[in-house]
């Protein structure tokens, strides 16, 4: 009997799948394997980088001045010479805090200290093995290893043809007719076939389970590849097309320039006061950079839910006077819209940390079906027509296998 002839949708659509997932490939294997790297990065740096990490003490941390004081004397003795700080960052109760300075005008060193007593845990003139290679993994995930200004299109590209060879391959997989042999080949691996229709359930089942969280991460990461999808989206969510993930936000307030006077001794005490009478329980991050010229403020960024960003945001003090400076950026999360709340989630849900470990774990196991998917396809393709050598394994030729190829 003659098999029953497919429709000109269903030959487009599986010609689409095809030839889209051979030119993309390679480009999505990179930045899928690349993401998987990437995910569990905390907790490498928990384990290796053991100077982020103190013991939690029932008292409070010491005063940014005190710290400051410390890092400022043991750097001008390390370097030899005078420096200038440039901020201070207070982690959780058992983290580390640490003072950032400048020994020249291209390099950044930090004093990390313990905030409960002021010792000096390490100095950090660069990233560590453990940076150094997640440097290198976003590297791949984000620009395919190339300068960014050429990385981040082809990348961004790619994830748009993944996002069509995911609805392509829905539509190849969703069988005409469901029967309980269909139903067997759409949700099930058949472990014990030979290793051609093995690849090809690797590539169809998981290729299934995966695409409504593989779909989530790749549209939110297109979002940093180009700058009219970043607009269109955060346009689509407020009806506001100015966004921050390409670096719209507004620009921060001016001191006043005509003051001189400075209205307290240490200005940095004043502000981390009021950080902290602000949020009297435990915030994830609070950072206080310091003004480089006459005109620029304090500028403190404050993360109550460190990693996560969504719920960051920033306040600025004048100079001298320290009055509070207004800004868009200082709005908090919970008095966003409902639109600028799901576009501040946008970065949490691309990296899979917005529901802790379980969420990080999922999104390691997704971008790992995901890097999967173009190997196990081209494998398909490469076998096209080729007979198995076991009669009873044998596997359809791709033109009539379900699932994405």
């Amino acid at each position: 009997m003659s098999k029953k002839k497919r429709s000109l949708f269903r030959r487009v659509n599986e010609w689409l799948h095809l030839w889209l997932g051979l030119t993309s490939g390679l480009v999505v294997f990179v930045v899928c394997f690349c993401a998987c790297l990437w995910v569990f990065r905390y907790e490498v740096w928990y384990f290796t980088e053991t100077y982020q990490r103190v013991e939690p003490q029932q008292k409070p941390f010491l005063a940014p001045s005190v710290l400051m004081k410390k890092a400022q004397d043991f750097a001008q003795k390390t370097e030899g010479k005078p420096v200038t700080l440039t901020g201070i960052t207070y982690g959780r109760t058992d983290k580390s805090a640490f003072v950032s300075y400048q020994p020249s005008k291209e390099a950044y060193y930090a004093i990390y200290l313990n905030p409960y007593t002021g010792e000096i845990i390490h100095r950090k003139t660069g990233p560590s093995t453990a940076e150094a290679f997640f440097i290198f993994a976003r590297s791949g995930h984000r620009f395919f290893f190339l300068p960014p200004a050429i990385g981040s299109p082809i990348v961004g590209s790619a994830c748009i043809i993944f996002v069509i060879l995911m609805i392509t391959g829905l539509i190849w997989w969703y069988p005409q007719k469901w029967t309980k042999s269909t139903r067997a080949k759409s949700f099930t691996i058949k472990w014990g076939a030979t290793w051609k229709r093995i690849n090809l359930d690797l590539h169809n089942v998981l290729g299934f389970y995966a695409l409504l969280v593989c779909m989530a991460l790749t549209i939110s990461g297109i979002v940093y590849s180009f700058h009219w999808f970043d607009k269109s989206y955060h346009w689509l969510l407020t009806g506001n097309t100015q966004s921050n993930a390409h670096g719209d936000e507004m620009p921060p307030p001016h001191s006043d320039t005509t003051l001189t006077a400075r209205v307290y001794a240490n200005p940095e005490d004043r502000i981390w006061q009021e950080v902290g009478g602000q949020h009297p329980d435990e915030v994830g991050k609070v950072s206080i950079s310091f003004p480089k010229t006459l005109s620029d403020p304090y500028e403190v960024l404050i993360n109550p839910e460190d990693p996560n960003i969504y719920k960051m945001y920033h306040r600025f003090f004048d100079r001298n006077s320290l009055a509070e400076l207004p800004s868009e950026e200082s709005r908090r999360y919970e008095d966003a819209s409902t639109g600028e709340k799901i576009y501040r989630l946008n970065f949490d849900i691309h990296v899979g940390q917005i529901g802790g470990l379980s969420t990080r774990i999922l999104a390691f196991f997704v971008s790992l079906i995901g890097a999967s998917l173009p190997i196990t396809g081209f494998i398909i393709w490469w076998n096209r027509g080729k007979k198995s050598s076991r009669r009873s394994g044998s596997i359809p030729d791709t033109s009539t296998a379900l699932g994405m190829s």
